[in-house]
């Protein structure tokens, strides 16, 4: 006997989850959305969209028997935004335990209470960020919350900071209304975006967003975007800051009690700015497991935290970020040349690497320092 709408919610609460909604397990018309987004070039170099995409779209043609999406949120928001020593903001959802983690456990935990209640073995399909679907298209069909002019999530009652998770089965469940609420007439988060990433309500181009020039992209980040980069280490929280729904949930609540999962990682804690452009692998691979922040992997964290540093103009970063042009890592050297650019482009050591660099990509960097003198 499959068990009740109620038990089921009941259970996904228990296992961590704030919000826990019932919906089509497909994304409906925000999958011919999904497809035009790719086909306008705006998911910049995430190719495995592109591979999966009708995965995305059809969720049948790999979860073959799903009837029902159980949409799962987790308010992951904070009032204090997370800075690293000597400068540099990490986005809230990173500051602590790799959600997928921690998330995928309590995704799983549901799973198998699923099977126990007499769902067959392998009729229920799990994710959290890591399976090919629209976690947002599931999660405002289900109600959950309505999409915002960000193309986030936003729950009326939490806010925008939201982990999302899906759980797809075999049960017919009855769906849920959709959410209240809507974004209305307001544009702040259009309006504030640094890189004009939202070209328009509800449409992103990820290429031009921080939270995929950060972490996603592997190159260098384009020149036109890095001072608008500001002091973003890793990610962005603007669009969600100006949010009016941000004085809801956890995020509007100054005295609200951190659970262990949005603790800061001892990493984040530990390393100043500097310490991060000249993070040795050794580091990396010993003190940085265990946090989201593994996703952009090392070379993109030492290239971010050289544009931070250039942006914050510290004349007392310059030894190291000098000490970086003789880096092994072109990417690296290439955005220490601009970030001395920045500072002081009058710095001999610009004319000394350009002189012994025969990467293209970076002598081009060296040169445009140079240009600022």
């Amino acid at each position: 006997m499959a068990p009740s709408p109620t038990l089921i919610r009941e259970f996904a609460a228990e296992a961590g989850f704030d919000l826990v909604r019932f919906g089509p397990a497909d994304p409906g018309p925000h999958g011919d959305r999904f497809a035009e987004w790719l086909e306008a070039g705006r998911a910049g170099e995430m190719d495995y969209l592109a591979q999966n995409a009708e995965k995305i779209r059809n969720p049948t043609s790999w979860a073959p028997g799903v009837r029902s999406a159980i949409s799962l949120a987790y308010d992951y928001g904070t009032a204090d935004p997370v800075r690293i020593e000597g400068g540099g903001r990490i986005a809230r959802y990173a500051r602590g335990r790799d959600y997928h983690r921690f998330l995928g456990k309590a995704t799983k935990r549901i799973r198998a209470f699923l099977e126990s209640e007499g769902v067959p073995h392998g009729d229920t399909k799990v994710g959290t960020d890591a399976v090919p679907i629209l976690e947002r298209a599931l999660a405002t069909r289900a109600g959950l919350g309505f999409l915002a002019k960000s193309s986030g999530v936003i729950a009326p009652a939490h806010g925008p900071y939201l982990f999302l998770s899906e759980v797809l089965t075999s049960l017919e469940l009855p769906f849920d209304d959709p959410a209240s609420g809507t974004c209305g007439t307001c544009t702040r988060c259009i309006d504030a975006c640094p890189t004009s990433a939202i070209v328009a309500p509800h449409e992103l181009d990820a290429r031009r967003c921080l939270s995929y020039t950060t972490i996603e992209l592997r190159g260098s980040i384009p020149t036109e975007l890095r001072k608008a980069q500001g002091d973003w280490l890793f990610g962005c929280d603007v669009c969600l800051e100006v949010c009016p729904f941000t004085r809801h949930g956890r995020s509007g609540d100054a005295d609200a009690t951190l659970p262990p999962e949005l603790q800061p990682h001892p990493a984040i804690e530990s390393f100043a700015l500097v310490g991060i452009l000249e993070l040795t692998e050794a580091e990396w691979e010993e003190q940085w497991v265990g946090t989201a922040i593994r996703r952009a992997r090392r070379t993109g964290m030492r290239r971010n935290a050289a544009v931070v540093l250039g942006n914050l103009g510290d004349g007392e970063a310059l030894p190291a970020l000098e000490r970086a042009l003789a880096d092994d890592d072109p990417i690296v050297r290439g955005h220490a040349a601009w970030a001395i650019g920045e500072i002081d482009p009058r710095s001999g050591a610009l004319d000394a690497r350009l002189r012994a660099e025969n990467d293209e990509t970076v002598v081009a960097e060296l040169r445009g320092a140079l240009a600022r003198r």
